[in-house]
């Protein structure tokens, strides 16, 4: 197992050394822009609820690949293609691909002005600009997959390469069931990105494939020299980000928005020593406030109310208002639970808890929800009582100014039934 240290002057050398170009280090950029390419201005359908890339076109994207699995299956899904997932990740952890519609409507589609960033970038900022993008945004939730054991990406991935031996390892074709690694678990895809990044080689199991899973891993000389940098200095940059994101939660006068927003470049210091090329980096953007009503559908099972909230109210004069629907006690913790553009699960809570954002920092008019749009509305986190949250429309400003509920369907449950009866 290996510890942070400080570079050797060799892995230093590899670094300096190492040239970035479509297939080089890895063939991220090749992929990247071979499904950028293929998804095009019109979008394809987004498949499921993550909204990932659609299961018919499988085939049709493997083979765009520089190193095309060609998997013989029946039924595949993305997660069977990790490449591909892995690629899914990225689409959406760059920003430069988001969801428009919902529903049976969803498409995933090419955000003209990412990608007119994109296009101006060098290729070296182009492969650190997705690096962040992989291992600081990238989440196993985009494409579907448990995210309870790590919010990052780099975790796994960085306790994978440390119990990798120097001389790596090989896996048994036969018992390709009992494969779980370290870190990464059985979320191939995670392997799959480092093996596009270069930083580790992935062997292919042979084909025809009928089941992927790892053959082998390898690790590569640049490898080792970036993920020894990241893992040396992790806690140093998460210290650095908890900072920021504790200052975005304070609510001045100067910026009312309490909602984090991702920033690409927090690696770049760590990186320009070696790689000078990198001076600019994607700016996701802002999202801007609404003035209106916002009028907002909330189920609770078959019961549901029409609640209109003006845009300068907060999410905890929402959490009262649905709570004074059902005529529930506002005495216990609570949390909204939304996904934001790139497709994370981001969440606000009361006060009374210890991290933000919190809701009485968030106004309505800067959720960044469209309409049609749903979010959660978690209350009492002993009962679990889980309202979802449904943005019906936004209207103009009429004469009524304040929060209301414009409609009452079915009769509240009791908050405390009495189990005795």
């Amino acid at each position: 197992m290996m510890f942070p240290r400080k570079l050797t002057n060799a892995e230093e050398q590899v670094l300096r050394e190492q040239a970035i170009t479509d297939d080089k280090p890895g063939t991220v950029l090749h992929d990247f822009g071979a499904l950028l390419d293929a998804i095009g201005p019109g979008g394809v359908e987004a498949s499921g609820k993550y909204h990932m890339l659609p299961i018919k076109l499988i085939g049709e994207l493997d083979g765009l690949l520089s190193r095309p699995l060609k998997l013989e299956m029946k039924r595949p899904q993305i997660r069977s293609h990790p490449y591909l997932q892995g690629l899914n990740v990225l689409l959406r952890a760059s920003g430069i691909c988001c969801v428009e519609g919902t529903g049976a409507t969803a498409r995933l589609v090419v955000d003209p002005v990412m990608k007119m960033q994109w296009d101006q970038l060098n290729l070296t900022e182009r492969y650190f600009n997705l690096l962040e993008a992989a291992f600081r945004f990238g989440r196993a939730e985009m494409v579907g997959e448990d995210s309870r054991a790590s919010s990052e990406l780099l975790w796994p991935c960085l306790v994978d390469w440390q119990h990798t031996p120097h001389d790596g390892k090989t896996f048994n074709s036969e018992r390709t069931d009992h494969i779980y690694l370290m870190g990464v678990g059985r979320n191939w895809f995670q392997l799959a990105l480092m093996d596009l990044f270069g930083l580790m080689k992935v062997e292919q199991p042979p084909v025809p494939i009928t089941k992927w899973y790892p053959a082998g891993l390898r690790h590569t000389p640049f490898g080792d020299a970036v993920m020894n940098l990241l893992f040396s200095d992790r806690y140093k940059f998460h210290d650095t980000e908890s900072e920021d994101e504790e200052d975005e939660y304070e609510n001045d006068d100067e910026d009312e928005d309490a909602l984090p927003q991702q920033q690409f470049g927090v690696w770049q210091s760590l990186f320009q020593p070696f790689f000078p090329e990198w001076e600019r980096n994607l700016e996701i953007p802002t999202i801007e406030p609404r003035d209106g009503m916002f009028i907002f559908r909330v189920s609770l099972g078959k019961v549901w109310r029409l609640i209109a909230m003006p845009s300068e109210a907060t999410l905890a004069n929402l959490a009262s208002t649905i709570l004074d629907s059902v005529n529930f006690d506002h005495d216990h913790l609570y949390e909204f639970n939304y996904r934001d553009r790139l497709g994370s699960k981001r969440s606000v809570h009361s006060s009374e808890m210890d991290e933000g954002p919190f809701a009485y920092d968030v106004k309505i008019g800067h959720l960044p929800l469209e309409p049609k749009e749903t979010m959660t509305f978690v209350f009492d986190f002993g009962d679990c009582w889980e309202f979802k949250v449904k943005l019906e429309r936004i209207e103009p400003r009429g004469k009524q100014k304040s929060a209301r509920i414009l409609e009452r369907h079915g009769k509240a449950p009791e908050q405390y039934p009495s189990w005795d009866e």
